[in-house]
C-alpha cells in the first residue's frame, strides 16, 4: 500500500511480503475477489506470456491505484528495458524484467525506471501512482525515486551467480523463472549449482546484507510455507490463475 512505510522499506527490511496475480483486462469486481483471497500488498500483471494491451495496463493500474494496491508488470522482453518510462506511464508502480543475465541489462532498466538525478526516465506521468498529491515535477521525480520497485528475474545460472552484483547494480527484488531456469541447468549439469532450491539458497546468501530481495512464485501455501522456511521473505502468489510455474 502506499502509506508511511511503503511497500519498497518493507521489502528493503525483510518484512514478508505477498503479492498475487490478476489478468490485465481484470476488471474491479476481479480485483475486488482476489483481494477478498488474502492479505495481499501488490497485485501483478504479465506481459510477457499473456496478452498484452496498454489500455487495459492503464485501466487496471487506475482501478488498483485507486485503491491503493500497486501494480506490477512484467515486461514483455529483457531487451524492451528502453520501454520502461512508456510502461510507467501507464501506472504501475513495480517493474520486472524477465531473463537478466547481465548487469548491463540491470544499468539500462535503473536508467528508464528513475527519474533524473537517479536515471533519465522522461517526464510524463500523467497516470502514475500518486501523481495528484505530488503535481510539481521535483516532487514527484522524489516520491517516485523512493518509492518505485524495480524486479530482475533470474532465469539461467549466469543470472543466479550474478545476483549480488544486481543488487548492487539498483535491482530491489530478484525474482524467479524456474522453468527456463531448469532448461539451463540441463546444459550445465557439470555446473555446481545442480537443484532450483541449491540456486534458490545461493540467491538468498547472496542477498544477506543488501536492501534486495528474493521473489518467488507461488502456487499453494505448502509450497510458500516451504520457501518461508528456506529464509524467503517475499511472494508472488499465482494460485488463483491455475497456470503452471513459469
Amino acid at each position: 500500500m502506499h502509506g508511511i512505510e511503503t511497500l519498497k522499506t518493507r521489502i528493503q527490511s525483510g518484512k514478508k511480503i505477498v503479492g498475487a496475480s490478476v489478468r490485465m483486462w481484470a476488471s474491479q469486481a476481479d480485483i475486488d475477489h482476489t483481494l477478498s483471497l488474502g492479505k495481499y500488498d501488490f497485485l501483478a500483471v504479465d506481459a510477457q506470456h499473456s496478452p498484452f494491451n496498454e489500455e487495459k495496463l492503464a485501466n487496471i493500474c487506475q482501478i488498483a491505484n485507486g485503491i491503493g494496491v500497486p501494480i506490477q508488470l512484467r515486461i514483455k522482453h529483457t531487451q524492451f528495458t528502453f520501454l520502461i518510462g512508456n510502461m510507467l506511464d501507464l501506472g504501475p508502480s513495480l517493474i520486472e524484467v524477465p531473463q537478466v543475465e547481465n548487469l548491463r541489462t540491470v544499468k539500462d532498466a535503473v536508467d528508464n525506471f528513475y527519474y533524473p538525478q537517479k536515471g533519465r526516465q522522461s517526464w510524463g506521468p500523467s497516470r502514475s501512482p500518486q501523481i495528484a498529491q505530488y503535481p510539481d515535477r521535483l516532487d514527484y521525480a522524489e516520491w517516485w525515486n523512493s518509492h518505485g520497485v524495480l524486479w530482475m528475474q533470474l532465469e539461467s545460472i549466469a543470472g543466479v551467480i550474478q545476483a549480488r552484483d544486481m543488487a548492487d547494480a539498483g535491482a530491489d527484488v530478484l525474482s524467479w523463472g524456474p522453468n527456463d531456469l531448469a532448461f539451463n541447468r540441463e546444459a550445465n549439469t557439470d555446473h555446481f549449482l545442480k537443484t532450483d532450491d541449491d540456486c534458490i539458497e545461493y540467491v538468498l546468501e547472496a542477498l544477506k546484507r543488501t536492501p534486495a530481495t528474493l521473489c518467488l512464485r507461488t502456487y499453494d501455501q505448502r509450497q510458500m510455507d516451504r520457501y518461508e522456511q528456506m529464509g524467503a521473505t517475499m511472494f508472488l502468489d499465482e494460485s488463483n490463475l491455475f497456470v503452471a510455474p513459469n
